[in-house]
């Protein structure tokens, strides 16, 4: 039962549920495309919730902005990055890049297993400005060349 002073509405999306704690894929009304992953979702959102003391953003403000979520850990520095990963991973938006099965999220969970991909995202390239920057010896020396290059062309 909600405090009586609490303020917030509440809303359910079409009898599938809280919408805070309701995929994307359950939004509106085929219930097609809803497996475990969906519940697995909401479990994750439960969590969140549990360990932040806010409600996570709806899948609907997420898929709009998907900065919308902040990291458990960065909320309650009592959090653990494990927990607070598994947790960002079972609200994933897409089923597909959720745990597909509650085994797999219980693993990364309790920290007996990283997530699957976890280390991928350390290695992603740094961005245009600060890859130029790291490069500058070899961007110079080819741009060098290819002065040369264009003035040994033109002279014969």
């Amino acid at each position: 039962m909600m405090a009586t002073d609490d303020e917030r509405t509440i809303t359910v999306v079409q009898g599938r549920g809280t919408a805070l704690y309701t995929p994307l894929e359950q939004y509106g009304g085929d219930g097609g495309h809803t497996d475990a992953r969906s519940d697995i979702y909401a479990l994750g959102a439960t969590f969140y919730q549990l360990l932040t003391d806010f409600p996570p953003s709806d899948a609907k403000a997420r898929f709009l902005n998907p900065l919308a979520l902040a990291s458990p850990e960065r909320i309650n520095p009592n959090v653990s990055a494990h927990l607070a990963e598994a947790i960002l991973w079972a609200m994933e938006m897409h089923p597909d890049e959720r745990p597909s099965n509650v085994e797999a999220f219980r693993q990364v969970f309790f920290g007996l297993q990283p997530r699957p991909g976890a280390g991928l995202a350390e290695s992603s390239p740094l961005g245009l400005g600060a890859a130029l920057r790291a490069n500058w010896v070899a961007l110079f020396t080819a741009f060098l060349l290819f002065i040369i290059a264009v003035a040994l062309t033109i002279m014969g």
